[in-house]
């Protein structure tokens, strides 16, 4: 058995991520993460006869690692597409209404985060309670929010309380990040599988399986804290 379908198996049962779970609502976005948390969920439902039902939802944004100036699909994401369309896997993909954000715009990633979270919170709300939201969420996105927010006390969490309201909060709120799996009051659930998995894994695997994924940087990576965590870290060949 491959060693990171074994590492993943090993997850999902220890962790019992499935336990309560009658949907699975599958978030995809064509990046590494997603790409190797889509395939081993594949894999292992079918490995542990798993019937569960699910939906493979992506929203395209930001739009220029995607689509070019015209709104056509980059060759990289129409090779993605087809990829997992001849795999059988059907992904509903959404497109923001509003455009791009600027090239230098430091805020891009609320940008992004907001107009993502729009399209999915409307999504999700038409399933029930029961229904596991996975996500590609990696080691490396839990320690650079975990980095994050011990720079923002300067590495001493006795001065977390003397931050102001919002960025208090907004720190506080990393942490829930860092669990693979947890319960909204609605009774719907937030599953990262591959939590456990950190660059190097990913990396690997992607590689070993020649899975498609997106090569289009985005025009503010530089400013993205995992990217900068990653780099300091040597991860990065880019870097």
């Amino acid at each position: 058995m491959d060693k990171a379908f074994q590492k993943f198996c090993d997850i999902m049962e220890k962790y019992h991520l499935y336990d309560d779970i009658e949907h699975l609502f599958i978030l995809f976005s064509g990046g590494k993460d997603c790409s190797m948390m889509l395939d081993l969920l594949l894999e292992y439902n079918k490995y542990a006869n798993f019937d569960i039902p699910y939906n493979v939802y992506a929203v395209l944004y930001p739009k220029h690692m995607y689509m070019d100036s015209g709104g056509n699909y980059l060759d990289n994401f129409k090779d993605i597409k087809e990829y997992w369309q001849d795999r059988g896997i059907a992904i509903r993909y959404e497109i923001p209404d509003n455009g791009d954000f600027d090239d230098n715009d430091r805020f891009g990633c609320k940008i992004c985060k907001k107009s993502r979270k729009h399209l999915i919170d409307a999504f999700l709300n038409e399933y029930p309670a029961h229904t596991g939201l996975v996500t590609g969420f990696t080691m490396y996105d839990a320690l650079s929010y975990l980095n994050m927010m011990l720079l923002k006390c300067n590495y001493d969490l006795s001065k977390m309380a003397a931050l102001p309201d919002a960025e208090r909060n907004e720190t506080t709120r990393m942490l829930h990040k860092m669990s693979l799996k947890e319960c909204f009051p609605n009774g719907k659930y937030i599953i990262r599988p591959i939590l456990p998995f950190n660059e190097q894994e990913v990396c690997s695997y992607i590689a070993e399986h020649k899975i498609p994924h997106l090569t289009t940087p985005c025009k503010i990576s530089k400013y993205k804290f995992k990217r900068l965590y990653s780099a300091a870290l040597d991860l990065y060949d880019e870097f």
